[in-house]
């Protein structure tokens, strides 16, 4: 074997069993796991009381998770009353909010949720669903995986 292929495999090899940060989403039955550098996550549902839409945006990176935006549609049950502007026909609010490196939310169909990676919808939850959300370090070959 020459030199070049032994040095290419040690390096493969010391990859695969470093830690990188991960973020994973799951709702107990299965998961998603994306390495990170920085990822937003999009959640919208249909507001339980207020029958309108909201979306909640998030960023993920190595530090945790931050909500950074708000959009809805109406006032009241919890809904912010200090909107920053408008938007195609939404009140939005930006945000820095360091919420941690867990975070649940719970979804019953009523809600309609949907939540994204990028623009890619990873969750849809049909039925009552608690979702989790966790920023931890994992082995690179066992995020490659799905594993962490």
């Amino acid at each position: 074997m020459s030199k070049y292929l032994i040095f290419f495999f040690f390096t493969l090899l010391i990859i695969m069993i470093l830690p990188f940060n991960v973020l994973i989403i799951s709702n107990g039955d299965s998961s998603h796991t994306y390495l990170l550098g920085e990822k937003t996550v999009t959640i919208s549902y249909i507001h339980s009381v207020q029958r309108s839409e909201i979306v909640e945006v998030l960023k993920a990176n190595g530090s945790g998770l931050y909500a950074v935006e708000m959009k809805w549609k109406d006032f009241g049950a919890g809904l912010p009353e200090d909107i920053q502007y408008t938007e195609d026909g939404y009140y939005v609010k930006r945000i820095n909010i360091y919420l941690g490196k867990s975070l649940s939310f719970w979804f019953i169909p009523f809600n309609q949720a949907k939540i994204k990676v990028g623009s890619k919808l990873v969750f849809a939850p049909t039925e009552e669903t608690v979702m989790e959300f966790k920023v931890k370090k994992c082995l690179f070959l066992f995020a490659i995986l799905g594993r962490c």
